[in-house]
């Protein structure tokens, strides 16, 4: 008898650490083939970009004790807290855009920020002194609901959940829930840069992504 639970307690054992490595191996894959897509779409759009761990060390703000840039600080945070995909977008001018996405397994933050820094899951709701510069509420939310609204509900179904799209400065920074299962990635992706390409000249046209 207690050879048989001895056994049973093993298999049991055995089967959870097989199911973890399983897991974290299919989230390594899926991590791979995403970036493996964007290296390639960047290649073709002529884009920079950054798809390694940022290094928080570079000459940055003091943000609550942590040398990290606000984005990066809030993007790894954000991650870490509820483990959702990152994925963020740099304006650096009409011709150019640093595109980034952050993989689950990419990221991680060696200090975590306050619960305060954490931002509203509203896609209607920016703070304008946090994450714009220098603009009124109100043209944010006109902005948000002309341009963000309607990018969202575009993909929300490929990209099943949105959980939320913050502005900061010249940076958009989209947190997804969940990564797209048995999809085109280089597709998807090829026609949301487009779709960013053109939403950036819109925005920039607005005036409101210019840090004052």
């Amino acid at each position: 008898m207690h050879l048989f639970i001895a056994i049973l307690a093993f298999v049991i054992f055995g089967g959870m650490v097989f199911l973890v490595f399983y897991f974290r191996l299919q989230t390594i894959q899926e991590s791979r083939k995403i970036v493996n897509y964007f290296q390639k779409i960047a290649k073709k759009f002529g884009l920079q970009a950054e798809l390694e761990r940022k290094n928080g060390n570079v000459a940055l703000p003091h943000l609550q004790g942590v040398w990290e840039n606000r984005h990066v600080l809030i993007e790894r945070t954000i991650q870490e807290k509820y483990n959702y995909l990152v994925i963020s977008v740099e304006l650096k001018n009409l011709q150019k855009i640093h595109f980034q996405i952050t993989p689950k397994n990419h990221l991680r933050a060696k200090e975590k920020a306050d619960e305060s820094q954490l931002v509203s899951t509203e896609i209607a709701w920016i703070d304008k002194d946090y994450f714009v510069s220098g603009s009124p509420a109100e043209k944010v939310k006109e902005i948000t609901q002309n341009f963000f609204v309607p990018f969202v509900k575009k993909y929300a179904q490929i990209w099943f959940l949105f959980s939320t799209l913050l502005i900061f400065q010249n940076r958009i920074t989209i947190v997804l829930l969940s990564s797209p299962k048995k999809l085109r990635y280089d597709l998807i992706i090829e026609q949301m840069l487009l779709d960013l390409q053109l939403l950036a000249k819109q925005i920039e046209n607005e005036n409101i992504t210019k840090p004052t």
